[in-house]
């Protein structure tokens, strides 16, 4: 894809600066703390959200409750006759193993463990909500279901932190165990030393370190979205990372995610849920 390749430093304020960082975050926050949808819609949401990695099916079961929602959910893990929006039912690329029979069993045992789908979220959160969450334990909650590896446990985590307003105390290992943040910061390096590409740093957690350490104090002037509580750290420095590895190397142009929703959501806004989370998307 051809367009202008930006310096982390512009890339990341763009994405700050238009809500592109999350803007999946962003809209959920607006529905919630305008009382658009209840709580436990939000967490019927954030259930299918974590399995399919789909808004508009998020969006459209998040109307259903207890066995009505898991029924639609098995279809959806079936994925043998069409759905509501006239196609398949999507999964977004994140979670594209997350089908046959692994989605299948994944659904019945958490039908089996959980009578609401809003139980899970709750499981997941642990018992002390009002204190600062280990991002170690949420992690190790999401891994005891079928299908939710390490990569979903850290999104989880992240989505519980920035939306539902759970402090989850996230550390450097934590987020520089997958592998996309960490070639951004290789890529960084490379640019600062003028070494070739397949050089590598000696001591490859101090470089992430440095880079983290910079890239808060470029990012200093802006808040966390979308609750704007505290100023953009870890969370969302792995985010600028990851996405402007992808803008290097040709496939993230400005405003992708949002285009990409907003469009994912098209074949679903026949259903009242669908419209409203479209509605608060931003443009």
């Amino acid at each position: 894809m051809a367009y202008e390749k930006l310096n982390i430093q512009d890339f990341g304020r763009q994405l700050l600066e238009t809500n592109d960082l999350d803007p999946v975050y962003v809209a959920l926050h607006k529905l919630l703390s305008q009382d658009i949808w209840t709580l436990d819609q939000i967490k019927r949401w954030l259930v299918a959200y974590w399995c399919f990695y789909n808004c508009g099916f998020a969006s459209y079961i998040s109307e259903f409750e207890r066995d009505q929602y898991w029924n639609e959910m098995f279809v959806a893990a079936e994925n043998e006759v069409e759905c509501p929006a006239g196609c398949r039912y999507p999964r977004g690329a994140e979670r594209r193993r997350f089908r046959g029979k692994n989605a299948t069993d994944a659904v019945t045992m958490l039908n089996l463990n959980y009578n609401r789908p809003e139980d899970m979220v709750d499981f997941i959160i642990g018992e002390n909500h009002l204190e600062t969450q280990c991002f170690k334990a949420i992690c190790d909650r999401v891994k005891q279901h079928r299908g939710f590896g390490p990569w979903i446990g850290f999104k989880v985590a992240d989505m519980i932190d920035r939306i539902l307003g759970i402090s989850v105390d996230f550390d450097q290992a934590a987020i520089f165990m997958f592998k996309d943040p960490v070639k951004a910061v290789i890529m960084l390096w490379r640019q600062a030393t003028g070494y070739g590409k397949e050089a590598r740093p000696k001591d490859l957690p101090a470089t992430i370190g440095q880079v983290v350490a910079t890239l808060t104090d470029e990012f200093k002037e802006f808040k966390a979205p979308p609750l704007y509580d505290r100023p953009v750290g870890l969370q969302e420095v792995e985010t600028v990372l990851c996405k402007w590895k992808s803008h290097m190397n040709g496939h993230y142009p400005l405003l992708k995610d949002t285009i990409e929703i907003n469009e994912g959501l098209a074949p679903w806004a026949g259903f009242t849920s669908t419209r409203e989370f479209r509605e608060y998307m931003p443009k």
